[in-house]
């Protein structure tokens, strides 16, 4: 078991960078909370995660787009994004924290379980990136893979902070499960007939 100095070692630096904008209270408390459920072997190699907002991003980084899903987006319109390890810098992660908050219900930050949903999905989506680049390369779409990981990296989370919903969050996933294979079955059919 790694001790918390082991801990704080091999986690990369969090970096609060921000212009004319101040992270709801506790925010940064949930970033902690979500990286302590990563695997520390998935966190080697990435130097830092950068919170920041879009007027805190450079002329150039507000200008720059990089691929999502076979089309460009801009940085600036991103939740976040991932950047590989060059020979002179570790990989880093960038989290823009205002296009995070805009997608949330402000009420739900009060509700204990949901307030992670949104940064976690994304933060799981960006390690997902670096666990793909870094350590565990798999020849499926990039997006494919960073996916399955945020998916695998979240369930992880919920297993290990909300352990005692498991026996209630077990039946409404199956359930939610059957719906979804239900509704595309009679969907097919509608076309077929």
């Amino acid at each position: 078991m790694a001790t918390p100095e082991t801990r704080q070692r091999s986690r990369p630096e969090i970096v609060e960078n921000y212009r004319d904008f101040e992270p709801p209270t506790g925010f940064r408390r949930s970033l902690d909370e979500l990286l302590d459920t990563v695997p520390e072997k998935y966190l080697v190699g990435l130097g830092t995660i950068v919170l920041t907002n879009q007027a805190a991003l450079t002329r150039d980084e507000r200008r720059q787009k990089t691929w999502s899903r076979n089309h460009k987006i801009k940085l600036a319109d991103s939740l976040g994004w991932y950047e590989r390890a060059t020979r002179t810098s570790p990989a880093n992660i960038r989290i823009n924290v205002d296009n995070i908050l805009r997608l949330e219900d402000p009420r739900m930050r009060r509700i204990p379980l949901m307030r992670y949903e949104a940064l976690g999905t994304v933060l799981f989506h960006e390690i997902g990136h670096h666990i793909h680049a870094a350590h565990k390369p798999v020849f499926d779409g990039r997006e494919n893979v960073a996916e399955d990981w945020s998916r695998k990296l979240f369930v992880r989370f919920l297993r290990l902070q909300y352990w005692y919903l498991m026996p209630v969050l077990y039946p409404v996933a199956l359930v939610l499960r059957l719906l979804r294979r239900f509704d595309g079955k009679s969907r097919v059919r509608a076309k077929v007939g």
